[in-house]
């Protein structure tokens, strides 16, 4: 089977052309190809002609392997050999010539027939497999070169967020605009570093869409929420919100509904750290405030700024001067708004103008206020430079005479002022008292131990140590009594103090005097004569100084 081209003409040939044709010398008519180039021929030696080779020619139209090609010669007993269908019809063809049996058995002059198919032109020679994967590579990583740079020179792709944790609110605003961000900026309430940035969303560092801008987070004060209003729960749990650790109530009475919170301490809107104590104050019903052990200046302001009105009465009492004892109605208890509430107050005055060691536990202001209201009058008053405490003098409506000294065993009078320094201040250091004939208690006057105990009861001391008389007395070296003298001195110790009752005089004058001091004023070197006691050193020093 012939290629395409050659479908028109079919030529059989026997191999020998000279032997039936006498044109077989001529070359043209013994090679149909060299008058039609598209002329097939068979030749039965030359088969390779048949099958061309599809390698060197891909072009070419190869015969069909399911249709033989059979060479016929001269034999008149040669087969004939009914050829497949080749799609072309030959009796439409202009050419065609229906064969002979003499046609069959001659050779005949070869005829050029134009191929009705059309050439193809010849195929451009392709690049290798590898080249190609070559080139497809380059490009991929050319394109990928590409985008890393202009990536990284942010041309795409976002941008990096700048650092400006740790700087302030103005720098970093000012750092991520620069950039081409956008700020929205949140405030942080903490204790300290106010002003700068926390932190940032997106992080520092991220690359970003500047489009959608970053969030700073600010370090602000923490402020004190408003709470005033709320009632207790609502109130404490904002303040906890606000980062209160430290919180205390307080309730006060008020005729705002029970619960109700009134003020809160820092007030609301005042900065604090989270370690501050914070004060809420809540309302409750009128009740009388806690009152006790406070002093009286300072319960009867509590009970101002309750909305009460308070009274003082003093009464007796071991506990401190001056505080309160008792209250009615009793603390705790609900009353009405404005209610009167009466307070016992330990007394802070002496408890009678005898008890010696009292003046040593009251104010000198009190002191001063309580001997004028027993009718005593300052005959004289100064302040010792060195103590600052009073050297004073009181007479008494009964005689009695009362002096603030630091002193007391000396009864000397001598002053250039009548001053009532303990009214500006001036401190206790010594009180010395003594009794008028009228003041006396019964016995006082024996001059004996039972009489030194008598003064003692009427002066509140007790703890007796010692008692001496002018006839066992332990004089200083080398000193002598007055001519005359008689009395019965005893002495003692009542917690930091020390006290002498002395009892007699000089030839027929007879005194009677309670003293007392801080104990260390009788503990000076060469104070007490060698051998004797304080009532020696005191019964010497009265008998000649007082």
């Amino acid at each position: 089977m012939a290629s395409d081209d050659d479908k028109d003409r079919t030529i059989l040939w026997d191999g020998d052309p000279s032997a039936s044709d006498p044109s077989a010398s001529d070359p043209s008519a013994s090679d149909p190809s060299a008058s039609d180039p598209d002329a097939a021929c068979l030749d039965a030696d030359a088969p390779d002609l048949a099958v061309p080779d599809p390698v060197t020619d891909p072009d070419a139209t190869q015969l069909a392997s399911d249709a033989p090609t059979q060479l016929m010669g001269e034999s008149p007993d040669a087969e004939t050999v009914v050829l497949p269908p080749d799609g072309i019809d030959a009796l439409d063809d202009p050419y065609f010539e229906p064969a002979v049996p003499d046609d069959l058995t001659s050779a005949r002059p070869v005829v050029s027939i134009p191929s009705p198919v059309e050439s193809l032109p010849e195929r451009r020679r392709r690049l290798p497999r590898w080249a190609l994967a070559l080139l497809v590579l380059l490009a991929v990583l050319a394109v990928a070169g590409a985008a890393l740079v202009t990536y990284e020179m942010e041309l795409w792709g976002g941008r990096s967020v700048p650092e400006v944790v740790g700087m302030s609110e103005a720098e970093a605003t000012e750092r991520l605009e620069g950039a081409g961000f956008s700020v929205e900026v949140e405030y942080r309430a903490g204790d300290g570093n106010y002003g700068a940035v926390l932190d940032c969303t997106p992080a520092q560092g991220v690359r970003a869409d500047p489009a959608r801008g970053v969030t700073l987070v600010v370090a602000a004060e923490r402020t004190i929420p408003r709470v005033v209003g709320l009632n207790e729960d609502e109130a404490t749990e904002a303040l906890y919100a606000a980062g209160v650790s430290d919180l205390s109530i307080a309730r006060r009475n008020s005729g705002e509904a029970e619960g109700t919170v009134l003020s809160v301490d820092p007030g609301e809107g005042q900065p604090f750290r989270s370690s501050d104590a914070v004060t809420l104050v809540v309302a409750q019903p009128y009740a009388v405030p806690a009152v006790l052990g406070m002093g009286t200046d300072e319960a009867l302001a509590l009970l101002e700024e309750e909305g009460l009105t308070g009274s003082v009465s003093y009464v007796e009492s071991h506990e401190e001067r001056g505080v309160v004892v008792g209250a009615s109605p009793s603390v705790g208890e609900e009353v009405a708004a404005g209610a009167e509430v009466e307070l016992s107050v330990s007394s802070p005055y002496p408890s009678s103008p005898l008890a010696l060691l009292d003046y040593f536990d009251c104010a000198p202001q009190d002191v001063s206020a309580y001997l004028a209201d027993q009718g005593f009058s300052c005959r004289l008053g100064e302040v010792y430079a060195a103590s600052g405490n009073a050297r004073a003098a009181y007479e008494g409506p009964g005689g009695d005479l009362l002096q603030i000294t630091d002193d007391p065993e000396r009864g000397s009078l001598s002053a250039s002022s009548s001053a009532d320094v303990l009214a500006s201040g001036a401190g206790v250091g010594g009180v010395r008292l003594a009794l008028a004939q009228g003041s006396l208690p019964e016995g006082a006057a024996s001059e004996s131990e039972a009489g030194v105990r008598a003064v003692m009861g009427a002066c509140g001391l007790d703890g007796l140590i010692d008692v001496c008389t002018q006839d066992d007395v332990v004089l200083p070296e080398g000193a002598e009594l007055p001519e005359g003298a008689h009395f019965a001195c005893g002495y003692g110790r009542q917690g930091d103090y020390t006290w002498a009752v002395v009892i007699g005089g000089s030839e027929g004058a007879t005194r009677v005097v309670a003293l007392a001091a801080p104990t260390e004023h009788f503990s000076a070197p060469g104070l007490v004569p060698e051998g004797g006691s304080v009532c020696d050193y005191v019964a010497y020093a009265n008998l000649t100084e007082g």
